[in-house]
């Protein structure tokens, strides 16, 4: 049991019962341009678009007091002033709690016998955010209140408001509108790739209001103790620039005992005037914002309609069918770019990143994902090199020259996940423009970035890292030691994408490229084999002429998880010398909350001077990196090692970590995370970055493919399981290529063996052509 809260299966939320997590728990909001993150305390920050040129509120980060500002309403009853949210005044309540629901928040929390609930939402497609406030007194006397909102303007571009607010401050103004019953921001900076009007208003008529931060919370104060609460309001504006602004409205109400009165905060952005004016005035009614509300709970609901699972565990039936899947979502629409931790400097296309997120929404959202797979095929050359941090406006990069190793081969992953689930292979098909001109079918990128890894390799037959692969760290290697490096890893990723690619061209009666990709993986597999990559124990993990990375002549960094990992992958390496690879995974990398990126940690460079990097345990440098976890759970199911899969799989569930002990664990017990601090580091076990992770994508893969072990593929669905002895069976509905299906797997009684069946009827071997397979009645 989780101290802070707990999930709510009916509804689909986690409700937490105290406002003091240990760190922000947060969650996001979604619209057509316009999105959030809220925390359980109301902490949080709005944008349109991308983060980093979009911004629109202020969040401060790594300041204190932490996780402010946000979104607050005060309250001031019979003279105590209060926030649902508990923060900023930090007043005790008599009750509260904040449920974080699919793309909603909700607050409820009484003192002195009133009521408040306020739900945050933003509708589906529309592009203006929600504070929907209800008050109830529960008391047997009259009530006057008096509400005063809060949230702070920044400039859309994140660099101009932290670093030029002097000179580009005076690039905007904000006034009240009389009309409009609202605080207008008119963004115009000059520079900036997106201007926008935005618009704060109450669907009471404000009595009084306050745009100017100083004159809300006066000199020396905060907005835990503003100035404002205790006197009558100014009406300030800016209309000269200048000031930093926030969006302080004021409504009075009275309420008989008994009586419920609603008022909704709403706040509009658009590109325009008259379109933010438009979008202000859909939800003038209340009813407007119930259909919307209703909406946008039934969308979340069909869209995870497609894959529904009954286990003996409840927090893995909650996180595995809603909140992994949502937080796949999160990070497909943001590109990983913003959270209470990380700043949202940039939400541009990263081939690598932005192809693995897609994986799951290829189940969940197709539509989506077919849109996206295109878009991102445009970031590739005609070589095959792929550019990284292009932008989704303009689709110009600011590093172009930068080369990952590995990008390319995670778009035919992708590809083969979006075929296996749909049956679309006109996808294959589809024009897409290179991004240094010229034209091809999504076929022709897929082979020229197959060609471009397998073409570029070093003198030791092996792909090049370019400046690096999926383990960003290794830059510091490239930069302090010049290769041309090799990579172990991406000659196994370059395998398992030629295996994945010929069957697609088998598919597609396209074989002449099927040979290429056969010949080069079958040299990369005798290199692999060799003692050039092959330690003894495990496989190593950089080459570099006539020395390596991650082997036993290394006194630092001598194992690498990700070269033992997807060596199985991969499929076609030496069985033994896998098995042997993953126990020495067992008994070197692991730990009681997940396993080691590596190990030992570097403290020092090739040259003897200090590793000017993470130190030992923290992130990359031998932490407990949960993204390449996902991929050892994977091997090991492989492998048909189920109880060391599940033990794997176990220990990093988000769930598990926190009812064992959400102090440490810090972060959401609802999302996943990227990494946490390893063995040997004083903060041994604390997790790191959550939502923001490509780990989230190959997670429910590991959960749903693996684990659960129901995996489409290009021909027939095929179902192996790895299930704890403790388990009597389970069942999973779920879509396969437009068809929903039951899969019920048992125990067999008196054997270690499992019995299968899909809508009925029991399946052999493990697996059906999609031909025979019928839909659930």
């Amino acid at each position: 049991m989780n101290k802070y809260g707990c999930f709510s299966d009916k509804d689909r939320e986690f409700v937490i019962s105290t406002p003091d997590t240990p760190s922000p728990w947060i969650n996001y909001l979604f619209g057509r341009n316009l999105n959030a993150f809220i925390s359980q305390a109301a902490g949080g920050c709005a944008w349109f678009s991308e983060s980093d040129i979009g911004r629109l509120t202020r969040y401060r980060f790594n300041g204190l007091p932490v996780d402010s500002p946000g979104f607050y309403i005060y309250i001031t009853d019979a003279g105590q002033t209060w926030n649902p949210s508990f923060r900023p005044t930090l007043a005790p309540l008599d009750s509260f709690s904040c449920a974080h629901g699919l793309g909603y928040t909700r607050f409820e929390s009484s003192k002195n016998a009133l009521n408040a609930s306020v739900n945050y939402f933003i509708p589906y497609n529309e592009n203006v955010f929600i504070w929907d406030l209800k008050l109830r007194n529960d008391s047997q006397e009259a009530k006057e209140i008096r509400l005063l909102t809060y949230l702070e303007f920044s400039l859309n571009v994140m660099s101009k408001d932290t670093e030029a607010y002097l000179v580009c401050g005076n690039q905007w103004r904000i006034n009240f509108d009389e009309g409009l019953n609202a605080a207008h921001v008119d963004y115009f900076a000059f520079g900036s790739p997106l201007k926008t009007h935005s618009f704060f208003a109450s669907s009471e008529k404000v009595s009084a209001f306050e745009l100017d931060r100083e004159e809300f919370t006066g000199k020396g104060r905060s907005e835990a103790n503003p100035a404002a609460l205790a006197r009558r309001l100014g009406n300030s504006q800016i209309p000269d620039g200048g000031a930093y602004p926030c969006g302080c409205l004021e409504n009075k109400i009275n309420l008989a005992p008994g009586e419920e009165k609603r008022i909704t905060y709403k706040f509009a952005s658009a590109e325009n005037k008259a379109e933010a004016e438009t979008v202000l005035g859909k939800f003038s009614v209340p009813c407007a914002v119930d259909s919307a509300f209703r909406e946008l709970r039934s969308r979340w609901n069909d869209k995870l309609e497609v894959m529904k699972i009954e286990t003996p565990d409840s927090d893995i039936n909650a996180f595995v069918e809603t909140w992994l899947p949502y937080n796949t979502n999160v990070t497909a629409a943001i590109s990983r770019s913003i959270s209470s931790r990380h700043v949202g400097s940039g939400g541009a296309i990263r081939f690598r990143d932005t192809m693995q997120d897609l994986m799951p929404e290829t189940l969940f959202s197709p539509g989506h994902s077919r849109k996206m797979i295109l878009k991102v095929y445009q970031t590739m050359l005609k070589s095959g090199r792929t550019i990284m941090g292009v932008s989704t406006r303009t689709m110009t990069s600011d590093n172009p020259d930068f080369t990952r190793g590995d990008a390319a081969l995670w778009g035919v992953y992708t590809v083969h996940k979006y075929l296996s689930e749909t049956g679309d292979f006109s996808i294959l098909d589809e024009i897409v423009p290179y991004f240094d001109g010229g034209r091809g079918t999504v076929l022709e990128h897929m082979e020229r970035g197959l060609s471009f890894t397998a073409e570029n390799c070093g003198s030791n037959g092996i792909p090049l890292l370019f400046d690096v692969d999926w383990n960003d760290m290794l830059q510091i290697f490239t930069h302090y030691e010049k290769g041309p490096w090799e990579s172990v890893m991406i000659a196994e990723q370059f395998i398992y994408a030629a295996s994945l690619m010929r069957e697609i061209l088998e598919s597609v009666d396209k074989k002449d490229f099927s040979g290429y990709l056969e010949a080069k993986s079958a040299k990369f597999a005798q290199i692999l084999e060799s003692d050039l990559c092959w330690d003894g124990k495990w496989f190593r993990r950089l080459l570099l002429f006539d020395k390596s990375i991650g082997g036993t002549n290394n006194e630092e960094g001598k194992i690498f998880l990700n070269t033992q990992s997807w060596a199985v992958l991969c499929g076609r390496l030496d069985s033994l010398k896998c098995r042997t690879a993953m126990n020495s995974v067992e008994e070197l990398l692991d730990s009681r909350y997940g396993i080691r990126i590596f190990s030992p940690p570097f403290t020092k460079k090739g040259d003897g001077s200090f590793f000017d990097s993470n130190l030992g345990g923290a992130g990359e440098n031998g932490g407990i990196f949960l993204h390449a976890n996902t991929w050892a759970i994977i091997a090991e199911a492989l492998l048909g090692n189920n109880k060391t899969a599940w033990k794997y799989f176990s220990q990093i569930l988000p769930p598990k970590r926190s009812a064992e002990n959400a102090d440490l664990y810090s972060v959401e017990p609802y999302a996943f995370t990227s990494w946490a601090y390893g063995p040997g580091h004083s903060l041994f076990g604390k997790g790191q970055l959550s939502w923001l992770t490509g780990g989230a994508a190959w997670l429910h893969i590991a959960a749903s493919e693996y684990i659960l072990g129901v995996k489409p593929g290009i021909t027939g669905l095929a179902v192996n399981p790895v299930i704890p002895e403790q388990w009597s069976g389970f069942s999973v509905h779920r879509k396969v290529r437009g068809k929903i299906c039951r899969i019920d797997v048992g125990r067999i009684s008196g054997s270690s063996g499992l019995d299968i069946n899909i809508n009925g009827n029991r399946i052999e071997n493990n697996f059906i052509p999609y031909g025979k397979l019928n839909p659930a009645s």
